[in-house]
C-alpha cells in the first residue's frame, strides 16, 4: 500500500489523529469492498491539503497506485465536454442555445427543437443507452450505429419539459467534431489538458500505449474478475470517454475555480442550475449535479463504468473545499464514500444523528406524505416530477422503488437556516425537515423550504 498525503497548517498532533482517522475509514472500505486501488485528494482554500493512494492498480502486475496511475473517469467526462463547448461559444463558433439540428444532418423531425443547452443538463428527453446490455454497444459498435440506435429511441418527454439523466453528452462530441474539422480528443487535447498541464489525461484509444494505466475490475462469485471489454468507439465517446490521474484531476478543479479556462461567464454557466421551458429549476448544471445534501450545497459528478471504474468528484463552493475521488472496481458504492470521507473535512456535514421521531406539529407532513404515495405508485410520470418538485436527480421509476409499500413519514429532525440560508435554484431555503420513511426498506429523505414553507427540494439524505 502506497499513501502519499500533505496537510498543511495543522499541528502535527491534530494532523496524526486525522491521518489515522481517515486511513482506518478509507482501508476498511476497502477490505470491505474488494477494492484493488484507491486514490483520493483534497483541496481546501485553493490549496492541496490531502493527496493520498492505496492499493493496487494492475492485480496480474501486482503494481501499487501512484499519483500518475490512470483511471477511467467515465461519466465524470460529461463537464469536460461541456467546458469543450463553452469553450467553442467563447470563441464564437456557437451559442448554447443552438439547435442540434444547425451542425448534425438527417436528424429526425422531432429532434428539431433539441438544443445544446438541453443535451449539456439533460433536459433533452433522451434515454441513456448506458442502460442497455453490452450486448447493445457489441452490435453498435461504431459512433454511427451508436447514433442511429439512439436516434431510433423514442422521447421521455419533449426537449425542456423534464429532466432525465441521460447519454445527450455523446452528441455533443459530434457537434465539437463538426464545428472543428478535427476529432472530439484532438479538441480535447489541444484546448484543455496542454494548457492546463494535464500530461496523464486523454480520450481512451485503443491503439495508444499508456504508462501507468490502472485495469478495470468486477467484484463477482467472491472474486476479482476483468472489467467488461466494450468496442473502442463506445469506450471513448464524449460522455464517458476520459482517462485521468489523481494529480491531473486536481489541475482541473483549480482551473475551474479561475478564468485560466473558462471566461466568468461560461463559469456562472456550468455551475448554474438548469430550467425547464416552464421556468423551473432542475438539479443539474453543464457537467454538474447541483443540490443540497446533509444541509450544505453541493457541486458533484460521478462516474460508473462497466469496464471496472468508479469515479466522485464533490464542490462544496461556501466552505472552499474539493474532493476527487478514483478507483477501479465497478459497483464500490464511491457516493456513501465520498459523502462519508466528506465528513472528516466539511464541518457539521454528518449523518443526520437523531433516528428516533419526534413531536410531530407540522402541518407538512400530511403535504409531504401525498407527494410520497404518488411517487411510490409512480403516479408522477417524468414530464411532469421536475415541475412539480425538484427531487435531485432521480427519475420516477428510481423513486417508486426507492419507496416501495410507503405507507408514511416520521419527522426525525428540523433544522432554521434563517440567519444563513441556502441560496438555490433561484431561493432562499430557510427550513430543512428531515423524515424517515415506513416502508418496505426505510430510507431518511430531507425536505426544503423557505420561510414561507414553499417546498424547493427533496433528497434522500443517509
Amino acid at each position: 500500500m502506497i499513501i502519499i498525503t500533505l496537510f498543511l497548517s495543522i499541528p502535527l498532533f491534530s494532523v496524526a489523529q486525522q491521518l489515522d482517522k481517515i486511513d482506518s475509514f478509507i482501508t476498511a472500505k476497502i477490505r470491505e469492498r474488494h477494492i484493488p486501488g484507491f486514490a483520493f485528494a483534497v483541496i481546501k482554500n485553493d490549496q492541496l491539503i490531502r493527496r493520498s493512494m492505496y492499493g493496487i492498480s494492475n492485480l496480474e502486475h501486482n503494481t501499487p497506485v501512484n499519483e500518475h496511475t490512470v483511471f477511467e473517469i467515465a461519466s465524470m467526462t460529461k463537464q469536460f465536454t461541456c467546458a469543450a463547448i463553452l469553450l467553442l461559444e467563447q470563441d464564437k463558433k456557437l451559442t448554447i442555445t443552438d439547435k442540434l439540428s444547425k451542425y448534425i444532418d438527417e436528424l429526425p423531425t422531432e429532434w428539431d427543437s433539441i438544443t445544446l443547452y438541453q443535451l449539456m443538463n439533460h433536459t433533452a428527453g433522451l434515454y441513456d443507452d448506458w442502460d442497455e446490455p453490452t450486448s447493445y454497444f457489441l452490435e453498435n459498435h461504431t459512433i454511427q450505429k451508436m447514433q442511429l440506435a439512439q436516434q431510433k429511441q423514442k422521447f421521455l418527454f419533449k426537449p425542456g419539459e423534464g429532466h432525465n439523466y441521460s447519454s445527450g453528452p455523446f452528441f455533443l462530441g459530434l457537434v465539437i467534431e463538426k464545428i472543428t474539422g478535427e476529432h472530439y480528443s484532438i479538441f480535447l487535447q489541444e484546448r484543455i489538458f496542454k494548457p492546463l498541464d494535464m500530461s496523464c489525461t486523454s480520450v481512451y484509444n485503443d491503439s495508444v500505449t499508456v504508462p501507468n494505466r490502472a485495469a478495470g475490475y468486477w467484484w463477482k462469485n467472491n472474486r476479482h474478475q476483468n472489467g467488461v471489454d466494450l468496442p473502442p468507439a463506445a469506450e471513448g465517446r464524449a460522455d464517458v470517454g476520459i482517462i485521468s490521474c489523481i494529480d491531473d484531476m486536481i489541475k482541473w478543479i483549480k482551473a475551474l475555480k479561475s478564468d485560466r479556462l473558462l471566461n466568468d461567464e461560461s463559469l456562472k454557466k456550468m455551475f448554474t442550475p438548469g430550467s425547464l421551458n416552464n421556468g423551473r429549476y432542475i438539479s443539474y448544471g453543464l457537467g454538474w449535479n447541483i443540490y443540497p445534501y446533509r444541509g450544505k450545497i453541493i457541486y458533484e459528478h460521478g462516474g460508473a463504468f462497466r469496464t471496472g471504474f468508479m469515479s466522485r468528484i464533490m464542490l462544496f463552493p461556501e466552505e472552499n473545499i474539493e474532493i476527487i475521488l478514483l478507483c477501479n472496481l465497478w459497483r464500490s458504492g464511491m457516493a456513501s464514500i465520498a459523502y462519508e470521507l466528506a465528513g472528516f473535512y466539511v464541518p457539521g456535514f454528518k449523518k443526520i444523528t437523531n433516528t428516533r421521531p419526534i413531536k410531530d406539529e407540522s402541518e407538512l407532513t400530511e403535504q409531504f406524505e401525498k407527494l410520497f404515495k404518488k411517487l411510490s405508485a409512480g403516479a408522477i410520470d417524468r414530464n411532469e416530477l421536475y415541475k412539480q418538485v425538484n427531487i435531485s436527480g432521480f427519475d420516477p421509476d428510481e423513486l417508486k422503488d426507492l419507496l416501495k409499500g410507503f405507507r408514511s413519514l416520521q419527522l426525525i429532525n428540523k433544522k432554521e437556516l434563517k440567519t444563513n440560508p441556502l441560496r438555490l435554484y433561484g431561493k432562499e431555503i430557510s427550513n430543512i425537515y428531515y423524515y424517515k420513511t415506513l416502508a418496505d426498506n426505510p430510507t431518511t429523505w430531507a425536505f426544503y423550504l423557505t420561510s414561507s414553507k414553499e417546498l424547493i427540494s427533496v433528497n434522500i439524505e443517509d
